[in-house]
């Protein structure tokens, strides 16, 4: 089987959209019987990505487009945080009052420090 093109289970996409309220988890798009999501491997299958409801993301065809492949499981946190929260780098640049890259980068990693002392 060619682990690029794997699909979820249906349980699993059944869970994803009662999570998503059927929208998407990045922009929030209704979906209808005429236009549905997609399912987003977070973590790619080949980069060992399970299939399982917290690798899922049920995205637009456009966020979908956007959404970054991971490597790393640590990296769901920055994936919850900035990609689906933010339509753009500018946006959440915007929100934290940033130019650059590299601002927003380290007023992430300072929330994330904050919540993983929690």
């Amino acid at each position: 089987m060619n682990k690029r093109i794997k699909n979820f289970p249906l349980k699993i996409k059944q869970k994803v959209v009662k999570r998503a309220k059927n929208r998407c988890e990045r922009c929030g798009i209704d979906f209808d019987d005429d236009f549905k999501g997609e399912f987003h491997h977070i973590i790619p299958v080949v980069n060992n990505g399970e299939d399982i409801a917290e690798n899922c993301s049920l995205l637009c065809t456009n966020c979908h487009h956007d959404a970054p492949n991971l490597k790393h499981k640590e990296d769901l946190v920055i994936y919850e945080m900035y990609f689906l929260r933010f339509a753009s780098f500018k946006e959440a640049a915007n929100y934290y009052g940033v130019e650059f890259r590299f601002e927003l980068y380290a007023k992430l990693a300072l929330e994330i420090a904050k919540l993983i002392k929690k």
